[in-house]
């Protein structure tokens, strides 16, 4: 078999049935070959997970320290080279025959951890930029919007809250267009924020813009971003308050 056609092997063996299109059409073919690698070691993809996470230390370090276009581009490549160990953890589980329900929640709270550091990163390398305090009273504001909404979210998913058993990524699964005009809108608003959301889509686009425009684009990058996560968190917490506050819910 030849080398092209065993990485397509790879590619199509550790495929997910619904998944979105970033990772269908980029990430997962460039983590084929790193799959393709990482097969015939004895690395397991928990191991694999945490290099990823590890890979974002890295990137997190360049994002705060290294100022400018460039600095931002290497940081956002690094940043996607961790997102391709992230992809390729649950690839190589797939195809050893190794998935688990913890190794998904491990990655759940990987990709948490690396949101946390990233909006800290960004807070810093602004602070930098400009030397204003407020940047760091910007960050600890982010950081507490990012890990409320994490903990927010781990409450919904409870069987005890939903319902149901909801697993890790189960929101990143496709949900057909509603038929009326506001469900219309609604479900393309929801698709523009998981896209914001879902940050390897896009920093790289943030970090080549840099170069073309006259500020640094850390703070193009943090306001979509933070934006989702605010929406997010007013939203749930409504839903959370409307759903366990009336006195009709003891009943």
């Amino acid at each position: 078999m030849s080398f092209v056609n065993a990485i397509k092997e790879v590619y199509r063996d550790s495929q997910k049935k619904e998944d979105i299109a970033w990772n269908t059409y980029v990430a997962r073919p460039m983590a084929a070959l790193l799959v393709y690698a990482l097969r015939p070691t004895p690395l397991t993809p928990n191991q694999v997970t945490f290099l990823g996470g590890a890979v974002f230390v890295l990137a997190a370090a360049v994002l705060a320290l290294w100022p400018g276009a460039v600095g931002f581009l290497v940081a956002a490549l690094i940043v996607h080279l961790s997102y391709l160990f992230d992809c390729a953890d649950g690839q190589l589980a797939r195809i050893k025959g190794m998935t688990s329900e913890v190794g998904a929640y491990l990655d759940f709270l990987i990709d948490e951890l690396k949101a946390l550091l990233l909006v800290a990163a960004l807070t810093i390398r602004m602070w930098f930029v400009d030397g204003e305090v407020y940047w760091l009273f910007l960050g600890m504001g982010a950081l507490f919007l990012v890990a409320t909404a994490t903990s927010l979210t781990n409450f919904v998913r409870r069987p005890e809250y939903a319902g149901r058993q909801i697993g890790p990524g189960e929101s990143a699964k496709k949900t057909a267009m509603p038929p009326s005009l506001v469900g219309k809108l609604i479900w393309a608003a929801m698709g523009v924020a998981r896209y914001f959301v879902h940050y390897p889509s896009w920093i790289i686009w943030a970090a080549i813009a840099g170069f073309f425009v006259p500020f640094d684009t850390a703070l193009l990058f943090l306001v979509p971003f933070l934006g989702v996560y605010l929406l997010y968190l007013g939203q749930t917490s409504l839903a959370v308050v409307w759903k366990l506050g009336r006195p009709g819910f003891y009943n």
